[in-house]
């Protein structure tokens, strides 16, 4: 009896000193599936970091890429068909410049019309602005010339259309020249011949213009004084 239950106490510990031995395999099995886990999300973690600073500089140079073009190529193929269109306008607007000018010339001074002072419409200076690129400020100064030709014609066309036939449309018109609000109403028969001889005095505009270079004057007058 007693030999049996020494043999079932020492099955007792054996049993007992293998399950030991199997939960120190399973802790030692889990810290080392921990460390590797870790280690698996440290690397994923460093390589989510990598990708991150992969696609900033890509951006990064994407962006360098797009400056370095617009800078240096700044021109959009898309608009590449256009250009003989676009650019082709300087030779009718050159021809129209020579003829309006030869023109204005000689006709205003007959007719004793106030020549128009091209200075007052042939403005450059958005080609100065320091964020263009130079394709940009000469865009600017073809735009600006072309654009400030077709004003100043607007004006000789308005005073020669005031000598010869100041008179008003029926209808409404809009964004008219500076001298139609001056012109006579389309049923005035009346006045309109006195009207007309009025129209022809342009004394007017000499005193205007006059006004603007008094000021210049007076200013250069104070500073011989000074």
């Amino acid at each position: 009896m007693k030999e049996k239950l020494i043999a079932k106490l020492q099955a007792i510990q054996k049993a007992l000193s293998e399950r030991s031995v199997g939960v120190n395999k399973l802790e030692r099995l889990s810290a080392e599936a921990r460390r590797a886990f870790d280690s698996a999300i440290d690397s994923l973690a460093s390589r989510e970091d990598i990708l991150k600073e992969i696609e900033i500089k890509r951006e990064q140079l994407r962006k360098w890429r797009r400056g370095f073009y617009r800078t240096v190529f700044p021109i959009n193929w898309k608009y590449v068909f256009s250009m003989p269109f676009i650019y082709g306008m300087i030779i009718p607007a050159f021809f129209f410049h020579i003829g309006l000018e030869i023109y204005h010339q000689v006709c205003f001074r007959i007719y004793r019309v106030p020549l128009v002072k091209a200075n007052d419409y042939f403005i450059y200076d958005r080609q100065l602005l320091p964020y263009l690129n130079w394709f940009e400020k000469f865009n600017c100064v073809y735009c600006s010339y072309v654009n400030n030709l077709i004003r100043y014609a607007a004006e000789i066309g308005g005073r020669t259309e005031r000598y010869w036939c100041p008179i008003k449309y029926a209808r409404r018109m809009e964004k008219p020249h500076s001298q139609y609000p001056r012109f006579v109403d389309y049923l005035d028969a009346e006045n309109f011949r006195k009207k007309w001889g009025e129209l022809r005095d342009f004394s007017d505009i000499t005193e205007k213009e006059s006004k603007k270079v008094l000021p210049s004057a007076q200013s250069r007058g104070a500073g011989k004084k000074a």
